[in-house]
């Protein structure tokens, strides 16, 4: 299999600070993440690489575009970790989602029928164009449900940008926002990136992940951790090393 050069050629593990990552979309064939086995492997093989020994793969679950179940998602789960358990023993691939914050994830929040990343951590994002003014109303329904949000790469919401009052207005409800190693690389461009340094610099980020759907974007991930910002959150305390994943 053919991995791109993007880790030195002595080795260097430029992601062993992070040790999890926790937004991925690794698992094959059922997003718009790696397409197949083979695409898994190759953002397995890289991140295990770069030092990184255990992911939390986060499937996308929205109704009107990845009608992903709890079931699928432990499917597509099983025939990758049957390969990677043997490749890469001390690496451990859990399974949980990323949410699109929306009707149907208030009725599986009814249920009770949500894949958190562990312990009550669940992944929720909303949509990149619009400012959906009943997003901070579905956050504090999980709060009152006993879940804690963990906003997913809010530095990407373009119609936040000019309304700081939408991030004030969520950070005061002592929600996590993680954002995305690749915005600190500028994957997204430099509005994105800017956003991911603001928010770094504000230090306002309770958690980092990379949010890869294929190996294309590792260049990315090389250029981000050349990034003063990121080189400043080696002195955070993240939700990466403080979740209880066992």
């Amino acid at each position: 299999m053919m991995i791109p050069a993007i880790i030195d050629s002595d080795g260097s593990q430029i992601l062993q600070t992070l040790g999890l990552d926790l937004h991925m979309h690794v698992l094959p064939g059922i997003d718009d993440g790696a397409q197949n086995l083979n695409d898994s492997l190759a953002l397995i093989d890289a991140h295990y690489r770069a030092g990184i020994r255990k992911i939390i793969a986060t499937p996308h679950i929205r109704m009107d575009f990845f009608v992903n179940t709890r079931d699928s998602i432990y499917q597509a789960w099983t025939e990758l970790t049957k390969i990677t358990n043997e490749q890469y023993p001390d690496l451990t691939i859990q399974y949980a989602a990323e949410y699109f914050a929306d009707d149907y994830f208030l009725s599986l929040l009814d249920k009770g029928e949500i894949l958190p990343l562990a312990e009550n951590y669940v992944l929720v994002e909303t949509s990149l164009r619009h400012d959906l003014v009943y997003f901070p109303d579905i956050l504090k329904e999980m709060i009152l449900k006993g879940y804690k949000p963990v906003v997913a790469h809010p530095e990407r919401y373009r119609a936040w940008h000019d309304k700081p009052e939408r991030y004030d207005e969520i950070h005061e409800l002592d929600i996590i926002f993680q954002i995305n190693i690749l915005s600190i690389g500028g994957a997204y461009g430099p509005t994105e990136q800017f956003m991911a340094e603001k928010l770094i610099q504000q230090g306002w980020i309770g958690a980092l992940g990379s949010d890869l759907h294929r190996i294309g974007q590792y260049k990315y991930i090389k250029q981000a951790v050349e990034n003063p910002y990121f080189e400043s959150l080696k002195d955070i305390k993240l939700l990466n090393h403080t979740l209880r994943t066992d």
